[in-house]
């Protein structure tokens, strides 16, 4: 019985070193793809981490990369097949065949990436890579997010545009291509600016509502069309820039800054109480102050005070600081899928309109 415990202890063992092997290579997997992409990032002007550097799943693309060879590495190179035949078992044990829904399939892994409704049309990465190629004299890949092969973003900036708001303090404009193949989103282009400085998303650009297209039949066709209404207007973006100008012109009090904090997140604290004990079933009022985001913002902005003054801009640098770096849940532990959901927040999710309400709010002031 002795001996017989022993050898189930040193198989428990063997397969406790095995895992904390598996999870060590993991860890310098990530380590080495972050600081991989970090350096590269720095390359072509980026001069912080960010979740696109931090992100497993995520590449900084460097420059001399065709946009063959980017599809290939960051494995975009498949094709999503439609596969009949789904079947259940009833309560007899038989198989019944199901006529509603299909399967997608990832023709060269073979990985079930959806079971939708039979009007579910795939939209194939090889048709937004010939969207991108049509226009590769005004736009350039700069990072793809690969989230389990069933979710994409392809990030590219525009040539030429960008423009320093304060001395080395440049601004970017960037095209966002979001595609998925598991029904999560539907297809999505976003122009967004993005500070260089920080790697903070910035505001959607003005005047430019996201484009999106749901799975149907028509969103081939509606994405080929792309080219012809992108706006690839640089005169628009120098006019921006002149706003994020006078943002940093414009002086501010710390009595503002708290006001607009306040009004920016009045939906998650007015009219809401916080219960001091359950016992005794006491509450008080909530405030700002109760929110997670606050103290984390408020601190952001002492430094960006210390950097470029107590102004508009440093403001909204704080905000969208804490959104593209620091927002996530204690529940997770991962780095690395922290920055995933930011990012998806971020483009498609309540932070987005956040990250636009913020810019709107500190020019006002």
């Amino acid at each position: 019985m002795l001996f017989t415990s022993r050898i189930k202890n040193t198989h428990i063992l063997k397969m406790q070193n095995q895992l904390d092997l598996i999870n060590s290579l993991n860890r310098s997997f990530n380590i080495s793809n972050e600081e991989t992409n970090k350096t590269t990032a720095e390359q072509i002007g980026y001069q912080n981490s960010s979740n696109e550097t931090i992100y497993k799943g995520s590449k900084i693309i460097t420059p001399d990369q065709t946009i063959d060879e980017i599809w290939k590495n960051n494995n975009l190179d498949f094709k999503a097949r439609k596969s009949s035949g789904l079947f259940y078992k009833d309560h007899n044990e038989e198989l019944i065949e199901i006529k509603d829904y299909q399967a997608i399939i990832n023709d060269s892994t073979g990985q079930l990436l959806n079971i939708p409704k039979n009007e579910y049309t795939i939209l194939q990465l090889d048709t937004i890579k010939k969207v991108i190629e049509s226009v590769s004299d005004k736009i350039t890949i700069e990072s793809i997010m690969n989230i389990d092969s069933k979710r994409f973003v392809i990030n590219t900036c525009i040539n030429d545009c960008i423009g320093d708001v304060l001395k080395d303090d440049p601004i970017k404009r960037r095209i966002t291509y979001i595609t998925s193949m598991d029904s999560s989103v539907g297809f999505t282009l976003a122009l967004l600016d993005f500070r260089m400085f920080c790697f903070n998303q910035m505001a959607q650009v003005k005047n430019s509502e996201n484009l999106s297209f749901k799975h149907t039949k028509s969103i081939t066709g509606l994405v080929e069309r792309l080219p012809q209404i992108i706006d690839f207007n640089k005169h628009q973006f120098n006019q921006d820039i002149q706003e994020w100008r006078y943002m940093a012109q414009k002086q501010i009090t710390l009595e503002q800054a708290n006001e607009t904090i306040k009004e920016l997140f009045q939906n998650e604290w007015k009219n809401k109480i916080v219960v001091t004990d359950r016992k005794l079933k006491l509450s008080r009022p909530k405030t700002y102050l109760d929110l997670v985001q606050t103290e984390k913002i408020k601190n952001n902005f002492l430094t960006e005070i210390d950097q470029n003054g107590c102004n508009a801009y440093s403001l909204n640098n704080a905000i969208s600081f804490y959104y593209s770096h620091q927002a996530g849940s204690k529940n997770i532990k991962s780095e690395s899928e922290k920055a995933r959901i930011r990012t998806e927040n971020n483009l498609y999710g309540k932070a987005n309109a956040i990250l636009n309400k913020s810019k709107e709010l500190c020019l006002a002031i």
